[in-house]
């Protein structure tokens, strides 16, 4: 076995896990922890107020649209202006649409109610419905792609770009947008597509390196 197929076969191990989480979620324990974030929030006035005013900057931040644009000018400057970028905004670019393509398809089959309609499960199968989209969270999916490629590239700052990414899935719990179990499915399904992509395009990088063009310095020069 090479040592490319046995680091990916450790990452498929590590994603098998983050699916034995999202189990335990789906028997149950979406509401105690919605509630238990309510509560938390409620008891600690001075944060929520703090989350509450940076909630239009996450949500623009977060957004699939701002998320896909960044990708599409990183990529378009790397082609056309500074070549060094082309790689990584290429593979943002497929990585995300992939990504979005397949939360989109998935949660529009299974038609989970959001948590603002009912705060436990049910799916009402295919739907177009704007209130029946909840499973799994494209925000989720989009975080963590991006923190999946950055962390490919920069690996010391592995731990910024994943927490920067589940804030982005508590964000839309907090929002009542999404139930945990949607968050920790929109991660697995970002961080799988995200994986699988950079395996079939031989981009990921060794361990230690950011894959930089030859002529690049090292990760954080």
């Amino acid at each position: 076995m090479s040592v490319s197929s046995g680091r990916f076969g450790r990452q498929l191990v590590s994603l098998l896990i983050l699916m034995a989480i999202l189990a335990f979620f789906f028997l149950g324990a979406d509401k105690w922890t919605i509630d238990s974030i309510k509560l938390f929030l409620f008891e600690h006035g001075t944060l929520n107020s703090i989350l509450r005013k940076i909630d239009p900057i996450c949500n623009f931040l977060f957004h699939g649209a701002t998320q896909i644009s960044a990708a599409f000018i990183l990529f378009i400057t790397g082609k056309y202006l500074y070549r060094p970028l082309y790689l990584p905004g290429k593979t943002f670019l497929i990585t995300l649409c992939t990504s979005g393509l397949t939360v989109q398809i998935i949660k529009h089959l299974v038609g989970r109610a959001r948590p603002r309609i009912i705060d436990s499960f049910i799916a009402i199968g295919p739907s177009l419905h704007v209130d029946y989209d909840s499973f799994p969270s494209g925000h989720t999916a989009l975080a963590f792609s991006i923190a999946c490629i950055l962390s490919s590239y920069f690996k010391r700052y592995s731990v910024i770009f994943y927490s920067f990414a589940a804030l982005a899935g508590f964000d839309r719990v907090k929002a009542g947008s999404h139930f945990p179990s949607d968050v920790i499915a929109g991660a697995f399904i970002g961080i799988a597509v995200t994986k699988l992509l950079s395996f079939r395009l031989g981009q990921e990088s060794d361990p230690g390196t950011c894959a930089p063009p030859p002529h690049q310095g090292q990760c954080g020069d």
